[in-house]
């Protein structure tokens, strides 16, 4: 699987602010090297929210 279509993956939400700063929130299973990859991305104007709930790959059928 290619690194940057994953990285996607892994992100809840982004969110543009004012003074060039980009709020991430992951979800909270998310690997560490999505940290890495937003810093690479973002700057170091990237702001880390605290994350969601896990990823889930599959929606749980009742």
């Amino acid at each position: 699987m290619n690194q940057n279509s994953s990285f996607s993956e892994w992100v809840a939400s982004i969110e543009h602010g004012d003074c060039g700063f980009t709020y991430v929130r992951f979800y909270a299973d998310a690997p560490s090297w999505v940290r890495n990859e937003a810093i690479n991305r973002f700057g170091k104007g990237t702001v880390f929210l605290p994350p969601r709930q896990n990823r889930s790959l599959n929606s749980a059928a009742a």
